[in-house]
């Protein structure tokens, strides 16, 4: 997203769904229409977005239309994504699956469990997201696929159980739908424990992606370095990974997660070349071996009374040095993206307190929000990078202008870090020199706030003066 899809809604709301194929250029229209209401305020509900009972109205229909998809919404943004993943030479495919909690909506038709021996309702939501591997910039969606779990039919038996469709297939499902990697490109899949899936690590093989996963799975693997003249012993992945030296320490940032702060950790790193084995009684495409590097990352003085943190992951990229395997850690660590975009989806843009009817327009109206959410993590990562560039490279003299005018600062030269962190005080920052750049929740509030000064300073051009007197 560049300056002018920032601060012109209307443009970006085109630029990501302008294109839509809907069956009728009216359905399009009012598309864009929709896209540029709710993006002016994310949170507010359809009618607060819409302003009046003839747009709100047309606004339900449009999501409950039999003949709109999610796909068919979404597809502008997935091919202007991979568009800008094109001019990257390695690109990251973050990739989770989260859940959407409906419990409290009992009208809503269609929806599934969404936990195990949980009264809970709602569905999931797979998605992809690609970032550049280099500087970790925010390139957009590349795939999402939300779904319903289905219960398993009473007194299934396991030969049943292993022909049904099962939930995990979606990751395959999701690199068969980006598919082949372009030429002379390197795209790499994250994901964590959950997409430790034998399956999807063939399908990547095949499609020419390369994958960093963390490992849930004690696979059987065997080593390269041994003779050929001697039996080859398998051995356990994660016995083999923990028995290894560390060969490099420092110090990590691990993010807040759950009831736990975020604090710094000293680790150690280790690695080794292995060929995994295909499982014995698992699925899997063909009973050919993977041959990938395990990166293990671990503390080895946890805090008084907290988890010591370990990472085994597996990669298809080579780690041949030190600074190599630091990489495929970053990496992994960067995934955390995708737990924010998760965040700002139900946070910022409240879509699990949206009151659709069926689950099939609660996924149309998810199609729209996800690319709202992402404007918003947007913004946060516009406002870390290059801190030191002068602010009119980010955006305009008259969001400038404003905002130094109520900062009681008019005239004032800013940096970009300067603007930002303006931005977010009037969204609730504090900008303490203790304090760590702002998150996208100040910095929202703060762009909403400029932005909605800024438009009573263009109305009021078309008003003479003294009718302000």
């Amino acid at each position: 997203m560049d300056r002018e899809g920032l601060e012109h809604v209307d443009k970006w709301a085109v630029e990501n769904f302008g294109t839509a194929e809907l069956g009728d250029l009216r359905r399009t229209d009012r598309l864009v229409k929709m896209a540029t209401a709710i993006a002016e305020n994310p949170s507010a509900s359809l009618p607060e977005s819409m302003r009046n009972w003839g747009d709100t109205l047309a606004a339900y229909r449009f999501l409950d239309h039999p003949d709109i998809k999610h796909e068919q919404i979404m597809l502008p943004h997935w091919m202007n994504t991979r568009q800008e993943a094109m001019q990257r030479s390695r690109v990251l495919l973050a990739a989770d699956t989260t859940n959407i909690n409906l419990s409290s909506h009992e009208t809503v038709e269609g929806l599934g469990p969404i936990g195990r021996g949980s009264s809970a309702q709602g569905f999931f939501v797979h998605t992809v997201l690609a970032m550049d591997a280099d500087s970790q910039q925010l390139l957009g969606c590349l795939y999402q696929e939300p779904f319903v779990r289905q219960p398993a039919p009473k007194g299934e038996t396991k030969a049943q159980r292993k022909k049904r469709v099962r939930e995990s297939q979606v990751w395959e499902r999701s690199i068969q739908a980006i598919g082949p990697v372009p030429d002379h490109q390197k795209w790499i899949y994250v994901g964590d424990r959950g997409s430790d899936i034998y399956t999807f690590w063939q399908a990547c093989e095949q499609l020419g992606y390369d994958f960093v996963v963390r490992v849930a799975q004690d696979r059987r693997v065997l080593l390269d370095e041994v003779p050929e003249s001697e039996d080859p012993e398998v051995q356990r992945l994660k016995t083999l990974t923990r028995s290894l030296p560390a060969q490099d320490g420092r110090v990590l940032r691990v993010p807040a997660q759950r009831q736990r702060p975020a604090r710094d950790a000293f680790v150690q790193v280790s690695w080794q070349e292995v060929r995994i084995q295909p499982p014995l009684n698992g699925a899997s495409l063909s009973q050919t071996e993977v041959k990938a590097w395990v990166v293990r990352v671990w503390e080895p003085e946890p805090p008084d009374g907290g988890e010591a943190l370990e990472w085994i992951l597996v990669t298809t990229v080579p780690v041949q040095c030190v600074e190599e395997a630091w990489e495929r850690v970053k990496w992994y660590k960067w995934r955390w993206l995708l737990e924010d975009f998760h965040k700002v989806l139900k946070t910022g843009c409240g879509i699990e307190v949206r009151r659709q009817q069926t689950v099939g327009a609660m996924c149309n109206l998810l199609g729209i929000l996800t690319a709202m959410a992402l404007r918003l993590l947007w913004l946060r990562q516009t406002a870390q990078t290059a801190p030191d560039t002068p602010a009119t490279e980010v955006v305009s003299q008259e969001v400038i202008a404003v905002v130094t005018q109520l900062d009681h600062r008019p005239g004032v030269s800013l940096t970009a870090n300067d603007l930002w962190r303006t931005i977010a005080s009037f969204g609730g920052y504090l900008n303490r020199k203790s304090d760590g750049p702002p998150g996208w929740q100040t910095l929202w509030k703060g762009w909403f706030y400029v932005q909605t000064v800024l438009q009573g300073v263009h109305l009021a051009m078309h008003f003479p003066p003294e009718r302000f007197v």
